[in-house]
């Protein structure tokens, strides 16, 4: 299983960014590199001016190709993206890729989703066996899920998440 290092910048930039617009979809860029085993992430970057709908989220293609131009004379390499899942309703969000998650993805690069749901206990960070994060922040109980795509297959598999930092937002 491939691994993902998450820094903490990149990791409360993603949350807040999830929160902030929670019952819509967030989007964002990563930045970082690829390593021996997978990735490290630098930064996770949201697309302000992204198109968000509930279950669903979209760049805008003029201001997504003015970020990728002005990011290929940066010391830091585009390695995927981020966007979140919430919940609707009764319907609790999931921090795995959907089959339209899966369409868009790309070979060689990784892909997270924080899934944002109610509250319903406090929970401490915590890395959970299918390699995923998981814990509470104010009202919000939020999931960290990695994936990237099989090579020559239209599948996706899990990638463990490594967060030294989420475990310290513990109190």
């Amino acid at each position: 299983m491939k691994v993902v290092h998450i820094k903490e910048r990149a990791l409360l930039s993603m949350i807040l960014s999830s929160i902030e617009v929670y019952r819509h979809e967030t989007l964002g860029l990563l930045l970082g590199y690829r390593s021996r085993d997978g990735f490290v992430i630098e930064y996770g970057i949201p697309y302000q001016t992204a198109v968000k709908g509930y279950s669903w989220v979209a760049p805008k293609s003029r201001a997504s190709e003015r970020m990728e131009e002005v990011l290929k004379d940066m010391p830091v390499n585009v390695i995927g993206d981020f966007h979140s899942h919430t919940q609707w309703g009764k319907y609790k969000a999931k921090a795995t890729p959907s089959g339209e998650d899966i369409a868009d993805m790309e070979p060689d690069n990784i892909y997270l989703i924080v899934a944002v749901n109610d509250k319903t206990k406090d929970k401490l960070w915590h890395h959970t066996k299918k390699g995923s994060i998981i814990g509470t922040l104010g009202k919000y109980a939020i999931e960290l899920g990695a994936a990237c795509i099989l090579p020559g297959e239209n599948k996706s598999e899990p990638v463990k998440i490594i967060c030294p930092s989420a475990t310290g937002l513990n109190r």
